[in-house]
């Protein structure tokens, strides 16, 4: 699948085509790339400019948006632009209202409709932006986008630093900008945690068993503490399948990590366990994480006998999803209780996100292992916690991999990271969300100033995550945390 839509061009008066504005037409005729028809907005999005193809040489195109309340904003010619200005006063006229897409060539129209949302979209959304490598760094920075315009600003790009430094995995506390990490690794490593509450420190939890630190984190909501996972890795390249690459997940435990006074608490530490992508619900008292159940009765403690090991089997390892209460007081934990059971199901089921109201739990079903990012057979699924109901989002997925996701913080968007445009690279896509239905909308790509963009970045989008606002700290100060001495835990 791919982002374009082929709409059909009839020679009819519009009159007659405003009865099929719900249903865009597909049966032939020009493409539109992106696919932004037939779609929800938030009203501070910005522009959706698109590109036309498959018109005549020097056919007349125009295209208008136009609404009930009067208003329009209009472009020509095969690239579909709108200015920021004009684009921001109408969407923002027409929030909560379809607004009607008129597409005209040498005197043929097409019309289809989109939805401006009432709901806004968490102003900001942070990437790691990557090279299609498995070993070089070097180009690897973290971007954060303001979602109403075309601004990108980096946060952090490894080459700003003399050293050799690899960031990634940074996350928020419910799109707090005020509230974020990120792990530092290679020269110097440590998480760089900055947080209102307890300062900017750089961390370096200690952990029995050989880890070198926290991989997987997750905010407590409270912001006083951070759930880690702490992961040995590896991996492994195919000669034939079309997934190209595994990374195996040889061994993993779960850690608590307070702020308030640098301790580590460990939650599970059996080695016949493999455990990571921790989140918390809403409230703080339940911690999600996946789960594996090791096929061996005894993993080998050195490290290549292990993973040799695990090689071999490693198809038939499955993440459950299974949840713990939390006694914050004590920082205690319950024992796990399976949510989704991995073996039945003979999938595998990561990255488990709870929508802010509690109820909803995405995650990502696949065939075996935990780095779905490489599966193409990976999909978006939903776990109703009211009605303990499982489903597939099939109104997101599609016939390549779809993986990390990230809820807006009112619930009412979410990003993904997909490959249906060409099957190499990761992009964002977002979608609305009624939290009464547990419906999403048809998803749209990122908005970029000119879409050819998308194909021309030879890059993949990684992580993507929202968050209320801009991140304050410029990259110099981040570059001045990441050489600071790490903090140890006690």
């Amino acid at each position: 699948m791919n982002t374009s839509n082929r709409i059909s061009l009839i020679a009819a008066p519009l009159l007659v085509w405003l009865c099929f504005l719900a249903t865009p037409r597909t049966a032939g005729g020009v493409t539109v790339t992106p696919d932004y028809t037939g779609i929800e907005i938030p009203p501070n999005i910005a522009p959706l400019n698109f590109d036309i193809s498959g018109t005549a040489a020097g056919a007349k195109v125009t295209f208008s948006y136009r609404s009930d309340n009067g208003s329009h904003i209009d472009s020509s010619g095969n690239k579909i632009r709108f200015g920021e200005r004009a684009w921001r006063e109408f969407i923002s006229a027409n929030a909560g209202r379809e607004i009607i897409g008129i597409l005209t060539v040498d005197g043929a129209t097409a019309v289809f409709t989109n939805r401006v949302s009432a709901f806004a979209i968490d102003s900001h959304l942070t990437y790691r932006l990557i090279p299609p490598s498995y070993s070089g760094f070097s180009e690897v920075g973290i971007y954060q986008r303001d979602l109403a315009s075309f601004k990108e600003r980096p946060l952090y790009r490894n080459s700003q630093s003399d050293r050799l430094q690899c960031v990634n995995c940074h996350t928020y506390n419910a799109a707090d900008p005020q509230q974020y990490l990120f792990h530092s690794r290679a020269y110097n490593p440590g998480t760089i945690v900055v947080s209102a509450k307890y300062g900017k420190k750089k961390i370096a939890p200690q952990i029995p068993n050989g880890y070198k630190g926290g991989v997987y984190p997750a905010w407590h909501p409270s912001g006083d503490f951070i759930a880690f996972s702490c992961n040995e890795t590896s991996q492994i390249f195919y000669e034939r399948n079309p997934d190209k690459i595994e990374v195996m997940d040889s061994q993993s435990d779960l850690f608590l990590y307070s702020l308030q006074d640098d301790k580590v608490t460990m939650v599970e530490t059996d080695p016949l366990l493999f455990e990571c992508f921790p989140t918390w619900s809403p409230d703080g008292k339940f911690l999600v994480t996946s789960r594996a159940r090791s096929p061996f009765t005894e993993i080998p403690a050195d490290k290549n006998k292990r993973e040799n090991q695990m090689q071999k089997q490693y198809a038939e390892i499955w993440y459950d999803l299974v949840v713990r209460t939390f006694n914050q007081n004590d920082r205690t934990f319950s024992e796990p209780r399976i949510l989704i059971d991995a073996i039945k199901s003979k999938k595998s089921f990561t990255l488990p996100r709870i929508s802010p109201d509690g109820r909803w739990l995405v995650f990502v079903n696949g065939p075996y292992g935990c780095f779905h990012i490489w599966h193409k057979s990976a999909d978006l699924w939903m776990l109703d916690l009211k009605e303990n109901r499982p489903r597939a989002l099939t109104e997101l997925n599609s016939t390549d991999t779809e993986s990390y996701h990230c809820f807006s913080k009112d619930g009412r968007w979410m990003v993904f990271s997909s490959r249906r445009d060409d099957g190499a690279y990761t992009r964002p896509y977002i979608a609305a969300f009624n939290p009464e239905t547990g419906k999403f909308s048809k998803p749209f790509i990122l908005p970029v100033k000119d879409p050819a963009e998308h194909r021309r970045r030879m890059l993949s989008y990684n992580i993507p995550e929202f968050s209320s606002g801009p991140v304050k700290e410029s990259p110099v100060e981040l570059r001045g945390l990441t050489e600071t001495a790490a903090r140890p835990s006690r």
